[in-house]
């Protein structure tokens, strides 16, 4: 069962590992984005709800309840995406003197659900060590 709530430290964990999979692509819905700062996740999620194939009236309408121009003001969350793109090892060119450490890291989820704050998470989430195990390799630009 998923947790009622998902916060943003394991929203951001989440990414953060898909971030990190050996995949060429890493391609996220708007609202798992989103869902990094609270302040976004406010809705009830039968709002987020994209498409609801058992339902011939609810057919792909999703609107985003955030506007464009407070997403381009927001710094807090461009500066968490762009840090999460950085630190994976997926931007390019390399900014790596730039990069700062995840702030988010397997021990600050394993107290969020000891705390109780995510319900069930603890047989959802598996805790991994910082680094999820595959090893960095050469990245090459595509032109």
């Amino acid at each position: 069962m998923a947790p009622d709530q998902c916060v943003p430290e394991v929203a951001h964990f989440i990414i953060r590992q898909h971030f990190e999979a050996p995949s060429m692509w890493a391609i996220f819905p708007l609202q798992d984005l989103l869902a990094l700062k609270e302040g976004y996740t406010k809705r009830p999620a039968a709002e987020e709800t994209i498409n609801d194939p058992t339902n011939p009236k609810h057919y792909w309408r999703y609107r985003v309840h955030v506007t464009l121009e407070s997403l381009l003001k927001d710094n807090e969350l461009k500066t968490s995406i762009k840090n999460l793109v950085r630190w994976s090892g997926r931007s390019f060119p390399h900014e790596d003197s730039q990069v700062e450490a995840s702030p988010v890291s397997a021990s600050s989820v394993a107290e969020a659900v000891s705390d109780k704050k995510i319900a069930g998470a603890a047989d959802k989430i598996r805790l991994p060590s910082e680094s999820n195990g595959v090893q960095p390799r050469d990245r090459v630009a595509v032109r």
